[in-house]
């Protein structure tokens, strides 16, 4: 049997409205009686029984020799609260009308009393007593101003809100229940929470005024699990899909609790590494974080450039024919990136020609939409964007700007001259080394290596290789190679 909270028990339903001689509606009493409490059952509307006979309901007690009994009644039958007071506004007794909306007073005779009745949902109002002799009756119509929900058998801790209300209009206490009143006449919604019990969100049915409304509802056990990885990966509890991970990199699931038990928890996107492991789920909140691996591509690259086959190429992307050798011209500011192709760590080589001296850029790591990756300029001689001769490092996350994360290194190797230089890259996880020859010089310049420390460092591990074209220069590549570090 699951463990449940129900807000309603049947035999609490009676007891609670039958003194109160209202005239009710019950919904789906047999469908209660009839469906497993899995269910969701229907509301109990108590609507006011309107007075019909204004003579007193039950026996008046006799008054003392020297007082007057003054009988109060409202119209409609329901309970609340009495004030008697002088003409001159003191108060002289207070009490309450019974589930009846019926009291009685002894008072002093040869007087006329204030009278004022109060009653949850209804406007007050107050009537002025005949000059009381042995008996008088004063009645007391009320106008109905507002609904009231009631609230039974909830666990305790239980936020109640209505509508878009950011604080709780009720937490339950011990004693399981709660009445909300002055609940305005119309449709609500309501929203019940709990740590350890599943959220419960409905839109209540119209509420008039002077309305009782009883509400059911079944609350499961749960494990609240919020589940942290990439956007598009797909939870799994024991092999059955409980949800997909956002935008925002979470998901929620309350998965329904029989009792503490051990489940196999699951996390799976295309094209990476599915995540596994193995939980006790208990009632309350838990934070699951996946860490997704892409699938890394074993074989290497080789490209002499005859096309771009092998490229998610941007349309200013030629390839053109230089002393009957061909490459790469890379113009414009697209990235272009190899296809289907994902590593970790891997040493890369190529060749550069400067044509319009203005430098060249590269790209690693770059993830499959091309929004983050690492971003490597180096500034030439004509540069007017950059201070030339100098390797520049940014970071590009979530597709913004590049943002520079490196003091610019110093290019030893003479950039000025005609002909092309020989690039070396060596990636190893967070650590990334660069080295320039130039081919008709034999000139070599170690750029440096650089440590990705920022707190986004585990999000640029795995990725594929590319160029772009950073400060409007134009650059032509050959002969590239790539060699992933197979582990």
């Amino acid at each position: 049997m699951r463990k449940r909270r129900q807000l309603i028990k049947i035999v609490n339903i009676s007891s609670l409205i039958a003194p109160w001689r209202y005239s009710i509606i019950l919904f789906g009493c047999l469908f209660l009686l009839s469906t497993s409490t899995s269910a969701q059952r229907r509301p109990t509307i108590i609507e006011p029984k309107p007075r019909i006979d204004t003579a007193p309901v039950r026996p008046v007690k006799a008054a003392p020799p020297t007082k007057g009994t003054l009988i109060v009644l409202f119209d409609p039958e329901v309970p609340g609260k009495i004030v008697i007071e002088n003409l001159a506004g003191k108060i002289i007794e207070e009490g309450t009308a019974d589930e009846t909306g019926q009291a009685q007073f002894f008072l002093k005779r040869d007087q006329a009393y204030r009278v004022k009745g109060d009653a949850p949902g209804f406007f007050s109002n107050i009537r002025q007593s005949k000059i009381l002799k042995t008996t008088d009756t004063v009645l007391l119509k009320l106008t109905a101003r507002s609904a009231t929900l009631t609230l039974v058998d909830l666990p305790e801790g239980a936020r109640v809100f209505i509508d878009s209300a950011q604080e709780p209009q009720a937490v339950i206490d011990k004693s399981g229940s709660t009445t909300i009143s002055d609940l305005a006449p119309g449709k609500h919604k309501l929203t019940i929470k709990h740590a350890e019990y599943s959220d419960f969100q409905g839109e209540l049915p119209e509420l008039k005024a002077g309305m009782t409304m009883i509400y059911p509802v079944t609350l499961d056990k749960v494990a609240k699990l919020t589940v942290q990885g990439l956007a598009g990966a797909r939870v799994l509890i024991d092999g059955e899909f409980k949800g997909t991970i956002q935008e925002d990199g979470k998901v929620g699931i309350d998965y329904q609790l029989d009792q503490i038990s051990e489940h196999a928890i699951t996390v799976e996107l295309l094209g990476h590494q599915p995540w596994s492991r193995r939980e006790v789920l208990t009632p309350g909140s838990r934070t699951l974080i996946a860490k997704l691996d892409p699938i890394t591509t074993s074989a290497g690259v080789s490209d002499f450039f005859d096309n771009l086959s092998q490229w998610n190429a941007p349309d200013s992307w030629k390839i053109i024919t230089d002393e009957r050798n061909k490459k790469l011209e890379v113009r414009g500011p697209k990235l272009g990136t190899l296809k289907d192709k994902i590593y970790q760590d891997f040493t890369a080589n190529f060749t550069i020609w400067l044509d319009d001296s203005k430098g060249a850029t590269w790209a690693l790591r770059a993830d499959k939409e091309g929004h983050n990756y690492y971003l490597f300029h180096l500034a030439g001689p004509k540069s007017t964007t950059h201070t030339p001769r100098r390797f520049y490092t940014y970071l590009v996350r979530d597709g913004n700007e590049p943002i520079e994360v490196s003091t610019p290194a110093p290019v030893i190797v003479d950039l000025s001259k005609p002909g092309s230089y020989a690039i070396t890259i060596e990636v190893r996880r967070h650590h990334i080394t660069h080295r320039i020859v130039s081919n008709q010089l034999g000139e070599d310049s170690d750029l440096g290596i650089w440590t990705d420390t920022t707190e986004t460092k585990d999000k640029f591990l795995y990725g594929t290789f590319g160029f772009r074209s950073f400060s409007g220069e134009v650059f032509s590549v050959d002969d590239l190679s790539l060699s992933p570090e197979l582990k």
